[in-house]
């Protein structure tokens, strides 16, 4: 199975490195298509969210093993991979597969089971096949671990009270505020799917009043639309004019996807005169907060690492129903497996198709020649001398591939092949 699976994530790397390897979203298109270029890459999809940043790929060898696409991911960077190497895994074949069953499903989350990775796999898979960087093999297998990911979060209790990157950043401000959120202001910087998710976390907790702000001001205003509030609960600001209302701000989260800082130090310290306790959270890898704002008073600053404290709560409970997902995981990746094993031998099975369809015509034409058969019933015939070789194709080629033991199937195909010789 030539598929191979490298990256980084937060199990081998903090933010301090995985910020250096994620990728915006013009970014990643540019990295697929100089991936499309390289020897023996066959297909590739890039995975990159705040935890991880990974690239699948289905090569036509796999004695090269995973240096070369390291290699052109810290090139990208301006990165020097012997420096970067300790922070990268890879996975071969079926272990490849098994990781991105289980990276959909978020059963490889810093959250377990969190429900936002399996959207951010969708997108991964559909930008690759836009770009025509992914096609059958890895399409087949992103869209067998999204059913699978699927199925978990209906099968288990995984997805109920599910978590996120957003909903664990309120966990925290609750935390620290005690559970009183009703006479605090926030800003939320961002107005994509992690800053809606934020706010209706913000609202749900019962925070007194929230600002938002976007780069495209649009954009802030269409989510504000989106979620039901009572009048002037949510403000929308202009992004230029964030910093001004920051001193009336007890809270500020930022989750955008920009390349440059949301907030640095020496702009927010001009801009705070009021003594009061503010917390900052970042949310966005590479980070939108300059970590310097830690030295201004009565501040404390979080980022996305910071929150594994916060996800504790139920984790025995989620790690029990982990153990029901792998279950349903495992028979989707079976699946895939016999589906791939499958795929080696359809040259045969055409060659066995070509000879059935000559052995019909051969009978069908030898009956034809005699005088007593009308037309009518050599269609007949013809019919059921077809009906019978569907029958035998489907039970001795096209069903074996359900059988389970690869090798067994493997040498099955072999004695077929040597019969047709």
């Amino acid at each position: 199975m030539n598929i191979l699976v490298t990256g980084v994530n937060y199990k081998t790397a903090d933010i301090d490195i995985r910020e250096k390897l994620s990728f915006v979203r013009s970014d990643r298109i540019k990295l697929l298509e100089r991936l499309a270029g390289l020897d023996n890459v066959i297909e590739s999809v890039l995975v990159s969210t705040c935890n991880r940043t990974e690239v699948y790929v289905f090569l036509e060898r796999m004695e090269s093993g995973s240096k070369p696409i390291e290699r052109m991911l810290c090139d990208f960077k301006e990165l020097n991979l012997s420096k970067m190497c300790k922070y990268f895994y890879s996975y071969e074949g079926k272990k490849a597969v098994e990781h991105l069953f289980k990276v959909a499903s978020g059963l490889d989350s810093m959250v377990l089971g969190e429900d936002q990775i399996l959207g951010q796999i969708k997108e991964a898979s559909e930008t690759a096949i836009k770009l025509k960087t992914s096609s059958k093999i890895l399409n087949t297998m992103f869209r067998f671990a999204i059913t699978a990911a699927k199925r978990v979060k209906t099968l288990t209790s995984l997805s109920r009270n599910s978590l996120s990157i957003g909903s664990l950043a309120v966990k925290l401000l609750e935390q620290r505020y005690k559970g009183k959120l009703e006479d605090k202001t926030a800003m939320v910087i961002g107005a994509g799917k992690i800053g809606c998710i934020t706010l209706k976390n913000l609202l749900s907790k019962g925070i007194g009043s929230a600002y938002v702000t976007n780069r495209s001001h649009g954009r802030a205003l269409d989510l504000s639309l989106k979620i039901p509030v009572e009048k002037g609960r949510i403000k929308i600001i202009d992004y230029k004019g964030r910093y001004a209302l920051m001193d009336e701000c007890h809270i500020v989260i930022s989750c955008t996807e920009s390349p440059h800082y949301t907030i640095t130090r020496d702009l927010l310290k001009e801009n705070i005169s009021t003594e009061r306790e503010r917390i900052f959270i970042d949310l966005a890898v590479p980070r939108d907060i300059d970590n310097e704002i830690t030295h201004i008073k009565n501040l404390s600053y979080f980022n996305v690492d910071d929150l594994k404290q916060a996800a504790g709560e139920n984790e025995i409970l989620r790690k029990k129903e982990a153990c029901k997902a792998e279950v349903i995981l495992n028979e989707y990746m079976d699946e895939f497996t016999r589906w791939y094993d499958f795929r080696s031998v359809l040259p045969l099975v055409k060659d066995i198709q070509r000879l059935a369809n000559e052995f019909v015509q051969e009978k069908t034409n030898r009956i034809s020649s005699l005088e007593s058969i009308s037309e009518e019933d050599l269609e007949i015939v013809k019919e059921s001398i077809n009906s019978s070789l569907k029958d035998l194709m489907k039970r001795f080629v096209y069903n074996v591939k359900e059988y389970e033991d690869s090798n067994d199937l493997e040498i099955y195909f072999k004695c077929l092949r040597k019969a047709l010789k």
